[in-house]
């Protein structure tokens, strides 16, 4: 009987942790879905800067983000400093749970710019919030701090709202713009089109190596004419592998 009450003890400890407990675990392994499910909503909360940090499964993610709807009551009621610590969470909320979201600082939409590989509607989803929510400003409005924390939110912007983004505001990001994942053609088309803006990065006459590089990808939308003459100016290898620069 002694040993079946250890047992039984041992068991209750395992199935009942506090954030605390988490962060001894992690010390030695991942957390495991069963052992998430044994935090309450409040522990949850409080271990949240650490749980969203490694990429999760979408069963994580998800019992993560409702025990946090749980928690507040509602989404509309998710402070702001939970919301910028989500991270990987962010991968469990549904296109229709913004709708109840402001996404209006900058540290809130920095959170949900990270590449965590969302879906085209998700994104859509998020910039909709943005335009809303982002203190009535206007794509020609965004600095380059601005354009930082959007990241790969600007991939479900359209072709036209990119065109507006001041040309040296974007410059100053570029290295950032062309890490961009998974962006569809016609966005990319529209940072091309802010490249060859003389307030960007000068004449493409001027550009050197140096200058493709930091375009990552956006270098392979460049128009046709300018890729002939840097081609025959820096060699024809000048765009080779430059989409899987890191």
């Amino acid at each position: 009987m002694y040993h079946v009450f250890i047992l039984l003890l041992s068991i209750g400890n395992v199935y009942n942790l506090t954030c605390k407990d988490v962060l001894d675990i992690s010390d030695l392994k991942k957390i495991k879905l069963y052992e998430l499910q044994s935090l309450s909503p409040q522990d949850v909360i409080n271990c949240l800067s650490y749980l969203g940090k490694e990429k999760l499964t979408v069963s994580e993610a998800s019992f993560i983000w409702n025990s946090i709807i749980e928690f507040y009551s509602g989404i509309s009621n998710i402070p702001e400093d939970t919301l910028v610590t989500l991270h990987w969470v962010t991968i469990a909320i549904s296109p229709e749970d913004y709708q109840n979201m402001t996404l209006g600082t900058l540290d809130v939409i920095t959170n949900f710019g990270f590449n965590y590989g969302l879906s085209n509607e998700k994104l859509r989803a998020i910039a909709d919030r943005v335009r809303c929510d982002f203190g009535d400003k206007q794509p020609e409005d965004y600095s380059c701090y601005d354009l930082a924390a959007l990241r790969q939110i600007l991939c479900a912007f359209n072709k036209s709202e990119i065109e507006r983004i001041h040309p040296k505001a974007y410059k100053e990001v570029a290295v950032i713009i062309g890490k961009l994942k998974n962006c569809n053609y016609d966005v990319l088309q529209g940072f091309a089109t802010l490249t060859v803006d003389i307030d960007a990065f000068g004449s493409p006459d001027t550009w050197t190596n140096s200058t493709i590089r930091s375009l990552g990808v956006v270098a392979e939308h460049l128009p046709e004419e300018i890729t002939v003459k840097l081609k025959k100016k820096l060699g024809s290898h000048i765009l080779e592998n430059i989409g899987n620069v890191d």
